[in-house]
């Protein structure tokens, strides 16, 4: 009879355990379903303005042989790593010397609350010929703007003006009116045009890549593209004849 009791009394405590369990979950996915949307990302597309044709922010000379494009989030910090680690080398070793030209198209992606703002401002310093200075500023300080730092993350962004050397009013007010909303759509929509998949994607002679690049990585598929081109195969170490430092333009 003890046995038996001690038995319905393990039966009880099993199906009440059983209840708490049961009732934890129902409380965890009520709270998931009625927590502020503010918590999650928020695709910020505005499909009133009128459409305008953008294709990216080029750098380096026209006359290079290997076009590099890059669809790349300002929030991603995988994107970020390669522009603080590998892009430094390809500028000075493909793109000066007139071996690449690099076009970055931003893809800001659902998953980054704050990456719509940094393409706008990165746009509205666009406007004043300081996009890629910003480029370089906004992957150098993401830990600082990005949507686990702050929900709102004008006020940082704006401050960044002074380090690239805008027209600061200008800048400012650029990024209070949203102006550049449209141009940020407009490159969204060629990355899913070509189907970029995620950030960083790269398409170096016409190959599509989607994983992060090492600089040799990087140089191998330029000298793959050079020689489907039938350009002349030249070294990274060895200028273009004649070529310049080429200033940043659209």
């Amino acid at each position: 009879m003890r046995a038996a009791k001690r038995g319905s009394n393990n039966t009880r405590i099993f199906y009440l355990a059983l209840a708490v369990v049961a009732v934890a979950g129902i409380g965890a996915l009520t709270w998931m379903s009625t927590r502020p949307r503010q918590d999650a990302a928020v695709v910020q597309v505005d499909s009133t303005l009128p459409k305008v044709a953008s294709n990216g922010y080029v750098m380096g000379s026209p006359s290079a042989p290997v076009e590099v494009i890059e669809f790349g989030d300002f929030e991603c910090p995988v994107c970020a790593r390669f522009a603080s680690i590998t892009e430094p080398d390809i500028r000075t070793r493909l793109i000066e010397p007139g071996i690449v030209r690099m076009r970055y198209i931003d893809y800001p992606l659902g998953m980054h609350r704050n990456t719509w703002q940094a393409s706008r401002a990165a746009a509205c310093a666009d406007e004043q010929g300081k996009f890629w200075p910003m480029h370089d500023l906004l992957y150098q300080t993401q830990d600082q703007w990005n949507g686990q730092a702050t929900r709102s993350p004008e006020g940082f962004l704006k401050s960044l003006g002074p380090q690239i050397g805008v027209n600061q009013q200008q800048f400012e007010q650029c990024i209070d009116s949203k102006r550049t909303q449209a141009k940020v759509q407009a490159h969204e929509q060629i990355a899913l045009q070509r189907q970029a998949g995620g950030t960083p994607t790269f398409i170096i002679g016409g190959r599509m890549i989607t994983q992060p690049l090492s600089y040799d990585e990087f140089k191998q598929l330029v000298d793959a593209a050079l020689a489907r081109s039938g350009a002349p195969l030249r070294t990274d170490s060895t200028p273009a004849t004649g070529a310049t430092k080429t200033p940043p333009r659209r």
